[in-house]
């Protein structure tokens, strides 16, 4: 128990070079150390940020930059893991600790890290990594350890399997969780040719209203963005539960590579809609929409989303353009499987997989989660109900 509580108070600005775990501060080696090959060390948050760029596999959600502005420092680890000498895998997690009973709650989400850049694919080292995760965060700490694979064409099935080979067992899906990705490991002909006729229609129509598209950058995009994203909230009386206050810190990452851009469109020189995309990996992610009323008339949405689809197919590396889900809306559904079209794919997100080290801690975890989803489950219906009411 003390070398939880010995976390809690950790100085995120320790000179140390790598962080000591909970391990380490009592006394123990430097590294945490697995019965195999495997190693665990701790890292600062600058560090991890640094490794975590190199990894084909990198989302905003395994950034430490972004965890720490989510759930707070204090709540916010950082792992490499070490097969012998070699990295083969990087990790960040937000843990919840029950303060005075030694248990709690260790969440990897779209982790761990195990895709280096420019280096063949080994399914071993997704299976050593999760290996080592179960070891440092279960079996050495005590802690439920819940991970999050992510929605991926080839990979998907491999993070399940490795998961349920090491006892954890299936938890909570997301409400909706197919993701809709564009494939633009190929040329805009190639791309433009594959979208659906409907929706090539469309967006053949969008541009010859006159739009102007770019990106804007830093600050200058995010007060743009923010400022249309602000009114659209108060014209269509949104619920927003998202991370979108985490983007104010973003912007400032030390990391090129985990900045966010800033895509806006323009009507009569008035911003009309605007996107924030997450390009750091093979997946560039759509964060974050805003329009104004106009939008829909313009059929901003298409000519945003074409120009955006284009300006990828030329970045090397990128493979995928990740529009995210609908929440259950029929018309988005429609108008992303449209963009897809041919090339692309809508994968279905595995739901978590979890495990702990005792029966009484499962118990525990899982009684929070059922009342963390029921709570979510009414927020939408009410706020669903709230929408009929007002239309």
């Amino acid at each position: 128990m003390n070398n939880v509580i010995a976390l809690q108070h950790y100085n995120e600005n320790s000179t140390v070079s790598g962080i000591l775990s909970p391990a380490e501060q009592a006394g123990s080696a430097s590294e945490a150390t697995l019965s195999t090959d495997l190693t665990v060390r701790y890292v600062d948050g600058p560090e991890f940020d640094r490794l975590a760029a190199r990894y084909d596999d990198v989302v905003s959600e395994q950034t430490s930059r972004f965890v720490e502005s989510r759930w707070g420092a204090s709540r916010t680890e950082r792992i490499v893991v070490k097969r012998g000498n070699k990295e083969i895998a990087v990790a960040a997690l937000v843990v919840f600790l029950i303060p005075g009973t030694g248990r709690g709650l260790a969440i990897a989400k779209w982790g761990p890290l195990w895709r280096q850049k420019g280096q063949t694919l080994d399914v071993t080292r997704l299976r050593g990594a999760l290996q080592a995760l179960t070891f440092e965060y279960v079996d050495q700490r005590g802690l439920f350890l819940s991970v999050q694979p992510h929605a991926e064409p080839e990979f998907a099935d491999a993070s399940v399997e490795a998961l349920k080979g090491l006892g954890f067992t299936e938890g909570s899906s997301l409400p909706y969780p197919d993701r809709y990705l564009v494939d633009v490991s190929v040329s805009p002909e190639e791309l433009k040719s594959s979208f659906d006729q409907k929706w090539r229609y469309n967006l053949n129509k969008s541009l010859k209203n006159d739009l102007e598209i770019k990106i804007v950058e830093a600050e200058a995009g995010y007060d743009e963005f923010m400022q249309l994203y602000e009114q659209m909230l108060d014209r269509k009386q949104f619920q927003d539960s998202s991370a979108i206050a985490t983007l104010a810190d973003l912007v400032h990452a030390e990391e090129p590579e985990h900045r966010p851009v800033f895509v806006m469109v323009y009507a009569d020189g008035r911003p009309t809609a605007g996107a924030v995309l997450g390009v750091a990996g093979e997946r560039a992610v759509y964060l974050y929409g805003a329009t104004d009323e106009r939008a829909l008339r313009l059929k901003a949405g298409y000519a945003m989303h074409g120009w955006i689809a284009d300006w990828l197919c030329g970045l090397p590396g990128v493979r995928w353009y990740d529009l995210g889900g609908t929440d259950g809306d029929q018309g988005l559904h429609q108008f992303k499987k449209g963009f897809c079209g041919k090339l692309g794919h809508i994968v279905t997100t595995p739901p978590s997989y979890r495990r702990s080290r005792t029966a009484v801690d499962n118990i525990l975890m899982r009684t929070i989660y059922m009342a963390h989803d029921l709570k979510a489950a009414t927020s939408r219906t009410l706020h669903r109900a709230k929408s009929l009411l007002a239309a």
